[in-house]
């Protein structure tokens, strides 16, 4: 039977290639759309690992506070909004600020908004001191984390499994992956004014020493090199050590130093270290809240449902090769022959330097080079494997 001015077979052929349309359309999508995975909440205390065991990474006593402040950082205040506390400790509150209207006020530019929401903060901070009758300059204002904090365990679901397969492979507790949520968020692009860069803001002299700073690329920006050399430096730390607590608290303010006030303390562990009248003399606010601020993000992250709400999503992990260019190659052959488009090859490739990675120039003999394990393309390159 016909219907209309079409016959059946028309129709079939057009319902074929309307079919056809929406698979090819889905297939673009899916390749273009980073794929998502429902959070699974980490599960910690069954591995075999060095120094370790289930009440390895407790909260001692003298961190409860420290660790509940941070806590409500991650997971209550914004990037937007803050609390002002006594500068030197987190024990004192003295007010809350929220800037987020003058953030979103679409009447404004972001240097408008930055300087109102300036202004807007050295009122407070005024008030404050003339209320409290303090010095303003021991009121310290501390931002929120909390969109910050999502979107990093969103990026972490892309490392992971990664850092985590490395970490137990050196028989490390694979709690300690969790310290890239205080050192950059997971941001790959992270660097410090002081130099540290990476995931694991790893500094410049730590790269030479490692021999991980190149010419064409920073190995301190690859997400697995530098995975590597943090668990080389946390089983150094804590062989020197024999404390978790301060081996992390180490990986911030070093080995050296925490030697020094450890025997200046007379103490060894975290309870004597932290819960020091002294600790403050010898060791600055971001340091001494650096072992606080990791059982934080521990915390928050393996809780991640309840205190961001479900569904939950994060990236998934992502499956790379690592090789090393055999010859001189053009960027734009690269992206090519891996089938990559050109801002995605250069995010997998944030560690090569940036002005190599533009159309006409050429990535020299021996770059470090990252692409899907999936591409069977002709390759330009050697496995590093």
């Amino acid at each position: 039977m016909s219907s209309g001015i079409f016959d059946d077979k028309d129709l079939m052929k057009m319902r074929l290639l309307f079919l056809f349309g929406v698979i090819t359309l889905s297939s673009i999508l899916n390749a273009q759309v980073p794929q998502n995975q429902p959070w699974r909440p980490p599960v910690y205390g069954e591995q075999v690992g060095m120094g370790y065991d289930a009440n390895t990474f407790a909260i001692p006593e003298a961190l409860k506070e420290e660790v509940n402040f941070w806590i409500k950082i991650y997971t209550h205040y914004t990037t937007h909004q803050g609390v002002f506390h006594v500068a030197g400790g987190i024990n004192q509150i003295l007010g809350e600020i929220d800037l987020t209207d003058v953030h979103l006020n679409p009447k404004w530019g972001p240097i408008r908004r930055e300087k109102e929401a300036e202004l807007i903060i050295k009122r407070q901070r005024q008030r404050i001191a003339k209320e409290k009758k303090m010095d303003i300059k021991n009121i310290r204002l501390q931002m929120g984390l909390k969109d910050r904090m999502q979107k990093a365990i969103y990026e972490s679901g892309k490392y992971l499994p990664m850092m985590e397969e490395i970490f137990e492979k050196h028989k490390l507790p694979k709690e300690l992956t969790r310290v890239v949520f205080v050192e950059s968020s997971f941001n790959t692009l992270a660097k410090s004014k002081v130099g540290a860069s990476g995931l694991w803001q790893i500094m410049p002299a730590v790269g030479r020493k490692y021999k991980y700073l190149h010419k064409s690329y920073d190995k301190r920006d690859h997400p697995q090199y530098a995975t590597e050399l943090a668990a080389d430096i946390f089983k150094q730390n804590y062989r020197i050590l024999k404390s978790w607590p301060l081996a992390v608290t180490s990986y911030n303010f070093g080995v050296g130093r925490m030697m020094k006030v450890r025997k200046k303390l007379k103490a060894s562990d975290a309870q004597g270290i932290f819960g020091s009248q002294k600790l403050k003399k010898h060791i600055g606010f971001a340091s001494r809240n650096f072992y606080a601020t990791f059982l934080a993000a521990l915390h928050v992250e393996a809780h991640a449902n309840i205190y961001f709400g479900e569904p939950f999503m994060v990236a998934q992990p992502l499956k790379l090769k690592h090789i090393y260019l055999t010859r001189n190659t053009k960027f734009e052959e690269i992206v090519k022959k891996h089938n990559l488009e050109n801002q995605e090859f250069k995010k997998l490739n944030v560690h090569i330097e940036s002005r190599l990675l533009r159309k006409g120039r050429v990535l020299p003999k021996g770059t470090l080079v990252s692409v899907p394990v999936e591409d069977s393309r002709e390759k330009v390159a050697d496995s590093d494997n």
